[in-house]
């Protein structure tokens, strides 16, 4: 019984390889899309804008040759710059040299856009800010309690020079995380921008994740500020409370006398409904959601 198994499971598997060698002999069409990447530039020089970035290209061949293709690494059309600079528009039907895989046996039927035009130009040097791209989501009741921390923080970056000129910053691939509940650092690698080299391609992002919590904190004394030295000012009340919310290790090291609040002399001098709102400052990290009172009245005594 076993051996009659063995038979047929041969025999299915034959049969398949018989037709998939006479399928993949038969000729067949296939559309693909290249990125197109720009080589032999001269030295010191590169390639930023490139119109269009992607190809599309038809081709007529056997099955095992589009196959071929499509598991082959990498997607990109060559161009080669000839070692030229400045503005240059070429054929996509003259670079077939630069792209062997798309040689004997394979027919070309159409590539559109069939013109491309690039740039290639000197090279320019500059430090570049790093900003972290995110799509992040968060567990109930939690955040972030402190910015993203990219390091580092700015990169030298070569690029050219009508691009770079105009560049304050480079940012990161796209990071994606849900349901995020702790303090979670990872390396990711900066966007992949046409004609630039960095200094290094990853850096480290630490995301400080944090249960967020709330927390009220009284008696916070209001100073007046730029009194003129023949006045005084009596503040009703003279204190508030604030309502302070952030990250539970960072809400948990607050005091009461980390909080300032203050009122310009001026605003009062301005005011024409008899109170004023104090200004608050907080610790970083940290968001004001409300004061009580909110609105201070006053009484102005002259010396």
């Amino acid at each position: 019984m076993k051996n009659k198994i063995y038979i047929i499971i041969f025999s299915v598997i034959f049969s398949i390889l018989i037709w998939g060698s006479i399928t993949l002999s038969d000729q067949f069409y296939s559309s693909f899309d290249y990125k197109v990447r720009v080589i032999n530039n001269p030295k010191n020089y590169t390639c930023g804008v490139i119109n269009p970035q992607n190809l599309s290209i038809k081709l007529k061949a056997k099955g095992w040759q589009l196959l071929n293709l499509k598991l082959s690494s990498g997607s990109e059309f060559l161009v080669s710059a000839a070692y030229d600079s400045g503005l240059i528009s070429v054929d996509a039907y003259s670079q077939m040299t630069e792209n062997p895989l798309l040689g004997a046996g394979i027919t070309i039927m159409n590539i559109t856009p069939r013109n491309i035009v690039f740039n290639v130009e000197e090279i320019v040097f500059k430090k570049l800010k790093v900003e972290a791209s995110t799509d992040l989501s968060f567990e109930p009741g939690y955040g972030l309690a402190t910015p993203i921390r990219v390091y580092p923080d700015s990169i030298l970056a070569g690029g050219p020079k009508s691009v770079i000129e105009n560049m304050y910053k480079v940012k990161t691939n796209k990071v994606i995380f849900s349901s995020l509940d702790n303090k979670t650092k990872l390396i990711t690698q900066l966007e992949n921008l046409p004609g630039f080299e960095f200094q290094q391609n990853n850096v480290e992002l630490t995301l400080d994740v944090q249960k967020i919590v709330e927390n009220y904190f009284e008696g916070i004394r209001v100073t007046i500020k730029d009194i003129p030295s023949d006045r005084d000012i009596v503040l009703i009340p003279n204190t508030i409370g604030c309502s302070v919310r952030g990250g539970i290790n960072i809400i948990g090291k607050v005091t009461a006398d980390q909080i300032l609040a203050s009122i310009n002399y001026k605003d009062i001098i301005l005011d024409t409904v008899g109170s004023v709102k104090p200004i608050v400052n907080i610790p970083k990290n940290t968001q004001l959601l409300f004061t009580k009172p909110e609105q201070l009245e006053y009484i102005i005594k002259k010396f």
